[in-house]
């Protein structure tokens, strides 16, 4: 007769059981049987589906949409010993107090288990479970909501956690014992600075190097990736090769050779997750420990850390009108990898002339050295066609070409590509598998449709024009708000501007009034190893509409105006260095102010 009154729908899957409850009783709360639910559940042992991970019963299309249910704690560790002296629902008891103390849980999977379901779990009866419940809930670790069912408390007892986070502060106090290879990175970030990226949550930071992801053709990109799921299916599900789709390696291959001037072969190309794993990978396949790496000062911060972390003794190398100086250098102290952005240094601008291109090439064959040639925003050159890479003037394979989609697409594809001498492709490809074996499968093959049939060429056209009117735009915007306080350095192609303080003595303004702000552009000293140069900022603009553009650069002026006022940033300490972009070698050109 009672079981009349509490109709339960069931049916079961190998092992498990399933049950639906219409109503049921938990502690002694009373139930009523509602006819309405045991029509919805007639006939569900037949149709059956998959939602997120578990299985309910399906009643056809006259079933109303139920609400989605919260996550369930599953109480999976808890261990019962029926040869102990602890009564069974005391040792419950305390194995669920103990697991709510931990906090451990989320508050979206705050909600207990039904005593029916716990019970059926542990193997034990229904009243064993009610009686730890009771206690729980007398004690204030549970909480009955109404026609929902029981869930974690709210507010904890405090007594227990105060006691769980000194133990868990004692447990910490000691720090741990980190590689070298760690300690020597120049990355001070911690905590949730880890967790915004580079650029920092969506804002008008005016960082240089972000690409206006707002105008990326979703639609497109999406209805390409469907069909490739429809064309290849599961396929794309499996583990992938670790050098790369082969499609997208063709596609590649020949975008860099007709409008790169690259010389390669699809063989030659190694699908990466994006700039900063080419170098890693570049860098572990050819620098033991304690041999130099040449790098470029200034010079993109990763860049740095990259080499730092394989142990490279690293060798800043100053940047002049041509690029980089090679110098003098011992053969002892030869490079094993020259680290180069040729197209567009970063951060200063310089184009590398043919004459130190070649001069370089021939300086790495000599040394029996690697040059690793960073093209990462080659595409957007404002003043005549895209120069040709240095890797197509390479006739004795010492260069290492490496590309991103990171400017040209979206940071979070983390899609690159290096393009070896054919002697170091498999070393490469072995190196890059024990990273994270290979790039989804799905992107890469949704990616080299976009390059095919078109889409990329388009892309890059029509973000190039839209960077050419931002470009154009923010320089007239600077000289309005800023002018009175920098030179602009302006250079035919990049995404980023340096910007040249007239007085040093304005440094700390400016530094104050970036904290003041969130208009972030960086000091150009952030960028710098050794060489010390005159006060500057890189401001970027590519990522950032002109109405924000101007919203930016007013609000910056502006708190540096109040600052001044203030008489805020006076008697810094200061000094401004003897070199100066308009007399010395060191610099590539006099700051150029726009008319």
């Amino acid at each position: 007769m009672a079981n009349a009154q509490y109709p339960v729908g069931q049916f079961r899957c190998g092992q498990f059981a399933f049950y639906w409850f219409c109503s049921g009783a938990l502690l002694g709360l009373p139930i009523r049987a509602a006819s309405h639910v045991e029509k919805a559940f007639s006939g569900c042992e037949s149709r059956v589906g998959k939602m997120n991970g578990a299985i309910y019963g399906r009643t056809g299309s006259s079933v109303p949409k139920q609400r989605r249910r919260r996550s369930v704690m599953s109480f999976e560790m808890v261990r019962l010993d029926r040869a102990s002296s602890e009564p069974l629902h005391q040792q419950l008891y305390r194995q669920i107090r103990e697991e709510l103390e931990s906090g451990s849980f989320d508050s979206s999977a705050s909600r207990v288990p039904s005593s029916r379901a716990l019970a059926a779990t542990l193997g034990i009866s229904r009243p064993t479970v009610n009686q730890a419940f009771s206690k729980l809930l007398a004690e204030g670790y549970l909480q009955v909501r109404k026609r929902s069912g029981i869930f974690v408390a709210d507010h904890l007892p405090a007594t227990f956690l105060k006691a769980a986070r000194l133990a868990t502060t004692a447990r910490t106090e000691h720090s741990p014992r980190l590689a070298r290879r760690v300690t020597r990175m120049t990355d001070f970030r911690s905590g949730r600075q880890l967790d915004v990226g580079i650029g920092g949550p969506p804002s008008v930071t005016l960082i240089a190097g972000l690409p206006a992801v707002d105008e990326f053709p979703i639609a497109v990109w999406e209805r390409l990736r469907a069909q490739v799921l429809a064309k290849k299916g599961a396929h794309l599900l499996r583990y992938a090769s670790s050098r790369g789709d082969t499609e997208l390696r063709k596609a590649i291959a020949a975008y860099l050779c007709d409008f790169r001037g690259a010389n390669c072969h699809p063989d030659q190309v190694v699908v990466v997750g994006g700039m900063q794993q080419a170098m890693l990978a570049c860098a572990l396949a050819l620098i033991n420990q304690g041999e130099v790496g040449w790098i470029e000062d200034p010079v993109f911060l990763q860049a740095r850390n990259v080499l730092a972390f394989v142990g490279a003794k690293i060798v800043p190398r100053p940047i002049d009108r041509e690029g980089l100086v090679i110098g003098k250098c011992s053969r002892q102290n030869s490079p094993r990898l020259i680290l180069v952005t040729p197209s567009h240094q970063f951060p200063l601008g310089v184009t590398m002339s043919l004459k130190r291109r070649k001069a370089l090439i021939e300086f790495a064959e000599s040394r029996d050295g690697y040059i690793l040639e960073d093209d990462y925003d080659s595409e957007f050159r404002f003043d005549g066609p895209p120069l040709p890479c240095l890797q197509g003037l390479d006739n004795a394979s010492r260069v290492i070409y490496a590309g991103t989609m990171s400017k040209i697409l979206y940071p979070s594809l983390r899609l690159g590509f290096l393009v070896a001498p054919p002697k170091l492709v498999d070393t490469l490809v072995k190196v890059r598998a024990i990273m994270d074996q290979h790039s989804p499968a799905i992107d890469q093959a949704t990616l080299a449709r976009f390059i095919t049939e078109g889409f990329f060429l388009s892309h890059v056209k029509r973000i190039r024009e839209l960077y050419a009117q931002r470009r154009v735009f923010f320089i007239q915007q600077f000289q309005k708000w800023l002018g009175d306080y920098f030179d602009l350095e302006v250079t035919p192609a990049g995404l980023h501007f340096v910007a040249w303080l007239r007085r040093a003595e304005d440094l700390p303004l400016f530094m104050r009034a970036r904290e003041q702000t969130g208009v972030w552009p960086r000091p150009l000293s952030f960028f710098c190893i050794k060489v010390q140069l005159d006060p500057a900022f890189v401001f970027g603009f590519s990522a950032w509409s002109q109405a924000q553009i101007e919203q930016g650069l007013a609000k910056l002026a502006s708190a540096v105006k109040q600052l001044k006022q203030r008489g805020a940033g006076n008697g810094s300490s200061f000094q401004i260095h003897p070199a100066s972009p308009a007399t010395n070698s060191y610099w590539p050109a006099p700051a150029v102010r726009p008319n």
